[in-house]
């Protein structure tokens, strides 16, 4: 196949609905064809500068090249799925190199191209729930059995923890961990006798759910809410991290998920709420009424300026699933009972992993214990604090902090 072919082929999909319309995507396949076939394979740090614009990159701190090429061979896998099916070569980026080979049909192996088709919505949202609730099952217990002191880091961290976890250290209570889960129902179509399963970014909770159904008129259309709910992709990590933390610690921690607590639960424990805001259930009221709070109608966050009583929204922006910025909220809460409630939400599931981290690795909470001091003098007993998170395919990239706010005890609790 000669250049002008290959680059016929580039175009065709480029112009697939499959691959998207995303400029950026569309520059990155061209230029990785165009050196492959001048033999001249990019460094990674070259597509960082000739793509992103990068002049100073250093792949050991940032996953940004190599998430994109991650997302591309996706995205080329979906066109040879639909649009490009019938093509006789086939586009293929191997995993660890950043060379495309044009390979004849018959060269891939059918796994690779195949598609598996379904009426479900999902048709692997049990199977996510499933594993998700394994995995952090396994990961929980792996650290908490392993009762050797932890280092992170290269340091333990037991006898000197960072000042933001001295409170989680001293105390006698026992730890909730909270995870927020996304509620999602059963959809059967009498019509044509099939059933799917439905995740409806708008319903998050039973009350949610009742609304809807109250004005769904469809006569054809039943529903029913699933006795089980779905967790974020990076919700298993925030477990990780968490689990590394309280076993640096020498102390255990139980797990929630937010549709499962009971508001009992709320003043005989400390509480560690980790999930996007809309998720959090009952939680989410304890930051309804400070000046960094969570709004429910517009899925927002905002902050109150003391002063002026200004309003400032903060929203995600950009597609998640390739270059977005997400927004979270770091926050140390006083419970009813004198017990201790630490938030961990984003709007995104890129804000809700980067919230935790930055809580949780050592380095990350000792910049931010920092941060605190530096705007107040000290690290308030109570705070809140409001990050952006620029981030490709839910991962983070970079942040920083927008908004701090103390809070006063007395204040809280009027």
């Amino acid at each position: 196949m000669e250049k002008h072919t290959y680059e016929k082929e580039v175009a065709h999909i480029i112009a697939s609905k499959s691959f998207g319309h995303s400029n950026t995507y569309a520059n990155l396949l061209s230029y990785l064809v165009k050196c492959s076939i001048n033999e001249d394979i990019p460094k990674e740090t070259t597509i960082a500068t000739e793509i992103f614009g990068k002049s100073t990159f250093d792949p050991s701190q940032s996953t940004l090249v190599r998430v994109y090429i991650y997302n591309l061979r996706n995205k080329l896998k979906n066109y040879y799925q639909q649009e490009g099916a019938a093509q006789a070569i086939i586009l293929s980026i191997p995993k660890g190199s950043y060379k495309v080979d044009f390979l004849a049909k018959n060269e891939v192996l059918p796994e690779e191209i195949s598609i598996q088709k379904s009426h479900w919505e999902k048709p692997t949202i049990s199977v996510w729930l499933f594993l998700g609730v394994l995995i952090t099952s396994l990961l929980a217990n792996f650290y908490l059995w392993n009762k050797k002191p932890l280092q992170i880091n290269g340091s333990r961290i037991q006898s000197n923890p960072p000042i933001l976890w001295k409170d989680l250290a001293d105390s006698k209570r026992s730890t909730l961990l909270v995870l927020g889960d996304l509620f999602i129902y059963t959809e059967y179509d009498s019509t044509t006798g099939l059933s799917r399963n439905i995740r409806d970014s708008k319903i998050n909770d039973s009350k949610h759910y009742q609304d809807f159904t109250a004005q769904d008129q469809r006569k054809h259309i039943s529903t029913k809410p699933l006795s089980y709910a779905l967790l974020i992709r990076n919700s298993t990590e925030c477990v990780k991290q968490v689990t590394e933390l309280f076993q640096g610690l020498g102390k255990d921690f139980n797990i929630r998920n937010s549709s499962r607590f009971n508001p009992k639960e709320l003043q005989d424990n400390d509480i560690i709420a980790v999930g996007m805001a809309k998720t959090l259930g009952l939680i989410t009221s304890y930051f309804q009424n400070t000046a960094i709070a969570y709004q429910v109608e517009t899925d927002s966050f905002t902050f109150t300026d003391p002063v002026s009583g200004q309003i400032t929204y903060y929203k995600p922006s950009g597609d998640p699933d390739s270059y977005h910025k997400d927004y979270a909220i770091i926050s140390k809460l006083p419970g009813g009972g004198n017990n201790q409630i630490y938030v961990f939400a984003g709007l995104w599931d890129t804000g809700v992993g980067q919230s935790c981290k930055s809580f949780t690795d050592p380095k990350l909470s000792q910049q931010l214990s920092q941060n605190l001091k530096n705007k107040f003098g000290e690290v308030p007993q109570y705070y809140e604090i409001l990050i952006e998170v620029s981030g490709v395919d839910r991962m983070e990239l970079r942040t920083k902090v927008v908004k701090m706010n103390k809070l006063e005890e007395s204040n809280y609790f009027k």
